[in-house]
């Protein structure tokens, strides 16, 4: 009975001392504004931030990268509690779902960006029309346009009211954005108004220009969406067959990986998966 119990109580016990040394070897090592993993930490919250700043979002990036400690952590220490290897999936995915996440919000509002862009032009070049003064013009079309292209122009509207040249508020929320699209479109207007001319007809015609271009993106992603799905069912199938048949037969990889030729097999496959996936990316990606 003293054995029955002493052995829980030595692995509880043992598994506290490794979350309570792991904890103190990350506040040392966060602590020592030298330390390498200090300046990792740094420099991972800086990435995020990029992405918080262009989303506009409230909740700060330092804030996200320290709940994906904690929940990395907690995972960590379960792992060496249950022993459950799928726990190791887990934690990979608490390591790269929050920028991902984040990668593909960003994606998408330059997405949406892109698609109201040709609609503020016309906006703009009917509100010259009216009004010959071009921040004046910029002004009105902010609340006659959605999120997020109103969110971009009210921020490029209170740069120039602090005291930011127009031009360079615009080429800044060109900068910010980083579309070539949207960056074509602000050129053109910055360019325009350097130069003179009828900036009106000018922008007309680059709406014009954007919707066309727009029309053959969506005739080109239409085309290729069929084969990025196939692309990505091709990529996910190996792990998926390699997870079925380890749970159907336990054993079945242990002739595979008790050996060194059965390691190099395996880095060859990976190697060849990352080729193909790559290439097959890289003939998806048409530009237009």
């Amino acid at each position: 009975m003293n054995e029955f119990i002493a052995t829980p109580l030595a692995g509880v016990l043992s598994i506290a001392l490794f979350a309570l040394g792991a904890a103190l070897f990350t506040f040392k090592a966060v602590a020592d504004a030298e330390s390498p993993f200090r300046h990792a930490w740094e420099r991972y919250v800086a990435h995020l931030a990029e992405f918080t700043r262009f989303l506009l979002m409230r909740t700060p990036a330092r804030q996200i990268a320290q709940a994906q400690a904690l929940v990395i952590a907690v995972l960590v220490v379960l792992l060496a509690a249950t022993g459950q290897i799928l726990l190791v999936a887990v934690i990979l995915l608490a390591g790269i779902v929050p920028v991902t996440t984040l990668e593909r919000q960003k994606r998408e509002r330059i997405e949406k960006l892109e698609i109201q862009l040709d609609s503020w032009m016309l906006l703009l070049s009917n509100s010259l029309k009216a009004t010959p003064a071009i921040g004046e013009a910029l002004r009105s079309t902010v609340t006659l346009v959605q999120p997020p292209m109103s969110e971009e122009l009210d921020l490029i509207v209170k740069q120039n009211q602090l005291g930011t040249p127009l031009d360079q508020a615009l080429l800044n929320a060109s900068e910010r954005i980083g579309s070539p699209t949207v960056s074509s479109a602000l050129s053109t207007l910055v360019i325009a108004r350097q130069t003179g001319g009828d900036l009106p007809r000018i922008l007309e015609r680059s709406s014009a220009s954007l919707r066309e271009m727009a029309r053959l993106e969506g005739v080109v992603r239409t085309k290729t969406a069929e084969g990025k799905g196939q692309v990505i069912v091709l990529a996910v199938m190996p792990f998926a067959m390699t997870l079925l048949l380890s749970w159907a037969n336990p054993g079945h990889f242990d002739p595979l990986l008790g050996h060194f030729v059965g390691y190099a097999m395996v880095g060859v496959a990976l190697v060849c998966w990352l080729v193909a996936i790559v290439w097959a990316r890289n003939i998806l990606d048409v530009d237009i």
